[in-house]
């Protein structure tokens, strides 16, 4: 299933924009219980979740991206329905159209990470705490698992530290400068 990690800043879309036919071209931003919840309808697109179910999880930062030809319409349209109160009165087809123009952006405008791109790393769930969560450096060298990103020092530090960080825990803030 296409992913990709980053911070989401809505895009300013026209008002009478339709989205639905643009879908495939298009990624998403989802909180983490909305995402977990796509990864479920990708596989089983008939799985079911009642309307109003994950609208609660607002305070949930929309940091996951998920590419619009990831799950079939009918997935869409279920995840939608979930997002949004349980007393919204809209069809299922003008409901994923909100939710679309809430959280859509278009491909081209993802940063993907590249060597010299300014990154962030995220938060990694590891045994023992994250120790490098919210750093930020520039990526150096690729590897098969991910990036080698060195890291800005911190005024304690007394050597540069390079980390190997797989990709899905870099958030990338500026693609590199062009010479």
């Amino acid at each position: 299933m296409p992913e990709t990690n980053v911070v989401w800043r809505p895009a300013a879309a026209p008002a009478d924009a339709r989205l639905l036919p643009q879908l495939e071209h298009l990624f998403v931003a989802l909180s983490e219980s909305e995402y977990h919840a796509a990864t479920i309808l990708a596989f089983d697109p008939d799985a079911h979740l009642s309307a109003g179910q994950l609208a609660a999880d607002d305070h949930e930062p929309r940091d996951r991206l998920l590419a619009g030809d990831a799950m079939r319409l009918r997935g869409w349209i279920i995840l939608a329905r979930a997002c949004c109160e349980a007393k919204d009165q809209h069809d299922d087809r003008a409901r994923l159209e909100i939710f679309l123009a809430e959280r859509a952006m278009p491909v081209e405008t993802i940063l993907k990470p590249e060597i010299g791109a300014r990154v962030r790393l995220r938060r990694h769930p590891r045994v023992g705490g994250d120790r490098y969560a919210g750093r930020e450096g520039v990526i150096v060298k690729t590897h098969f698992a991910g990036f080698y990103v060195k890291l800005d020092m911190t005024p304690r530090e007394r050597s540069q530290k390079t980390e190997l960080v797989e990709t899905d825990y870099l958030e990338v803030l500026t693609q590199p400068a062009t010479a």
